[in-house]
This record gives structure tokens, sequence and C-alpha cells, in this order.
């Protein structure tokens, strides 16, 4: 099936443009998350514009995701427990400005994460035939694939975070299964153009975060979870 693999470089241009990290372009502070397992603000993951073919989200729409990066180890892995956030914003709901983040009472704003915007992307083939798409999303079946499908790059960083296709599944198969399907996965590390790799946020050191959007929704609602 087709998907389309980012490539990144530090630090991103001023304004709505695809990045991980850093501030968000324009975010109405009121709309900031609060994680509900610790009550403190959540840090900004990513903002990712809608754009055809590579986000496939609707005209005029702004993805963010948020996740809890405080030590109070909430768990933001989980994409029902409230300690990560995955929503859309129409982009005419925005601001000229970069949204600083609120301050928790106690412990000031939360952590900003490394800024990585996206420079280009490139569209290839992930190996699952498309006929085989629904048993990315049943352990059962999944285990039962032959390798060169389950996993046809052996785990290498560069076919790990993308948009579309399958899921590309960490070792540990099918862990969680919000409803919906896979929209886009972001790896704990990320290749830099130019070379040099860097950390996008805590993902248990060594997982993968998935985005899933559940279309039979209007408007589509979208989950996160991380797996290892």
């Amino acid at each position: 099936m087709i998907s389309h693999y980012p490539r990144f470089r530090e630090g991103a241009a001023p304004g709505l443009v695809p990045k991980l990290g850093g501030l968000p372009w324009g975010l109405p502070v009121r709309l900031w998350p609060v994680c509900k397992e610790c009550g403190r603000p959540m840090s900004h993951l990513a903002q990712l514009p809608a754009a055809a073919p590579e986000l496939p989200l609707a005209q005029g729409e702004v993805l963010f995701l948020f996740k809890c990066e405080w030590d109070s180890v909430c768990s933001f892995w989980e994409f029902d427990a409230g300690a990560n956030a995955a929503f859309t914003v129409p982009q005419s709901q925005l601001g000229e400005l970069a949204t600083e983040p609120p301050a928790d009472a106690g412990d000031g704003p939360p952590a900003v994460l490394s800024e990585l915007g996206v420079v280009s992307w490139r569209t290839d083939d992930d190996g699952a035939p498309p006929e085989l798409e629904d048993a990315f999303y049943d352990d059962a079946r999944y285990f039962e694939l032959p390798q060169d499908i389950a996993h046809p790059h052996n785990w290498a960083s560069a076919w790990r975070t993308k948009s579309g296709g399958v899921p590309y599944w960490t070792a540990n198969g099918v862990q969680q299964s919000p409803p919906g399907r896979m929209l886009l996965q972001i790896d704990n590390w990320v290749e830099l153009e130019g070379g040099g790799s860097a950390e996008v946020a805590n993902f248990c050191s060594d997982g993968t975060a998935y985005v899933f959007v559940d279309r039979s929704q209007t408007p589509p609602a979208y989950s996160m979870f991380i797996n290892r």
C-alpha cells in the first residue's frame, strides 16, 4: 500500500507549516489540552496542516497532537486515558502567532519539545498488499503474516514515521486497537536530512506513536497511542 514518508530538519519556518514539537501556530490557548491524570498542560507534539495526498484531512483543517511530558509518568501511551490529545482545528480559527503554553499553577509551563520541520515527503510502497490490510488490525492474524509483509524493512528508522498505508507495528504487534484506521505514525527517533537523527519525545524510550481516525463519526474522531 502507498505511504508517505516525511524528511525532517532541525527547526521549522514560522507559520502554519508541518512540523513536530516547538510551539503550535495560532492555536487558541483555550484549546490547549490539559492532562486528565495530573491536571497540567500537555506538551505540543505536532502540527500538520491538511495536504493531499500526504495528509488526507478535510480541506482547511490542521491536525494538532499533544502528550503529557511531566515526570508524573501519566499514561500518555493509552488512547483513552486523557494523557494525550489528537484533534483538528479549522485554519480559519487559528491566529497569526505562535501560541505560548499555559503555565501550571505549581510547576510552570510544560516542556517545549525540539522543533523538527518537515522538508518534503517521499512516496513509496509500504510492502503490504491491500487485500491484507485488515490483518494489520487483528493481533492473531497479524502474527500469521509472512515476515516480509509484517515488517519488510526490519524496523529501519526511515520507514517507521509515515502517513497512510498500514501500521508498521513494533515487535510487540497490535497492542491497542482504537476505532478507525491509522492516519499516521511517528517513531521515537527520526532521521534528519543531511545526516544524524533527533529524539521526538518520550515514547517510552523506543516506542512509536500511532494516530488513528474514525471516519464513521461526524466530524471524524482522532486518537493517539504509543506502542512499544
